[in-house]
């Protein structure tokens, strides 16, 4: 009886062990860490987006140029209507995004953009120096393509229609300090690693800005923002490990 309890106890400290590592392996897959489709069920609601959910203005005659409408969407019943500036200037709305990547894995971003003849602007903000750091700017309309911020690359003319919604993907290493990736629709990528971040910033992405410049009206629609983090392939190897060692200890 006493034997039997044994293997009994064995096995479930084995279970056990092995269900901690799955479990950890699992807490360091692929993690949302931020979502916006602009949404009722987010708390959206329509008209300027600046006051809701923390969207904040960057200049002071950004007002009413950025909207929640349903007039248009990729998913859902919602996006965000791009129509400044009218005049003034550059205009332009931010968001703080918080969250914790301990052991600094890479940072996927994604969002929708349905484009105009003027520039969207993406302006990614450093964590630590804040506005000051510009980890990528990435400046998109119908027929010019360029990202800066530490080194720019020129996508040239990329063809894009007024009337269809394009994919923009960038993945950031914030242990090198790179955008290492980057598409825009099916057809264009980057095909090198350049540097593309700010010397001085840490990698880690604190907010992000939409923006638009000069004084001509911009009329795009952004929708679905989405930020991952992904783990290192050594991070999870190391959890690997340390699994199968307990579980052979056990």
């Amino acid at each position: 009886m006493t034997e039997t309890n044994n293997r009994m106890e064995k096995t479930m400290k084995k279970l056990f062990v092995l269900a901690l590592a799955v479990f950890a392996l699992s807490s360091f897959a692929e993690e949302q860490v931020f979502f916006c489709g602009f949404e009722e069920s987010e708390g959206y609601a329509l008209g300027p987006i600046t006051g809701q959910n923390d969207w904040t203005e960057l200049f002071s005659h950004t007002v009413n140029q950025y909207e929640v409408t349903n007039k248009v969407s990729f998913t859902g019943d919602q996006s965000l209507y791009v129509y400044g500036p009218r005049e003034g200037g550059d205009t332009g709305i931010k968001k703080v995004v918080e969250y914790e990547n301990p052991y600094h894995g890479k940072i996927f971003v994604s969002y929708m953009l349905k484009p105009a003849d003027r520039y969207v602007r993406l302006y990614f903000y450093d964590a630590v120096g804040g506005d000051k750091h510009r980890m990528a700017v990435v400046h998109i309309n119908t027929h010019e393509l360029y990202i800066d911020a530490g080194g720019t690359w020129n996508g040239g003319d990329p063809d894009l229609s007024v009337d269809e919604w394009y994919k923009v993907t960038l993945l950031f290493d914030p242990v090198d300090n790179v955008l290492e990736e980057f598409t825009l629709g099916d057809d264009i990528t980057l095909d090198e690693i350049r540097n593309y971040c700010d010397e001085a910033a840490s990698g880690d992405i604190g907010s992000f800005a939409i923006r638009t410049g000069w004084n001509d009206p911009t009329d795009a629609w952004v929708d679905d923002i989405t930020i991952e983090l992904i783990p290192e392939p050594a991070c999870i190897g190391l959890l690997a490990l340390a699994g199968l060692f307990l579980r052979k200890r056990s």
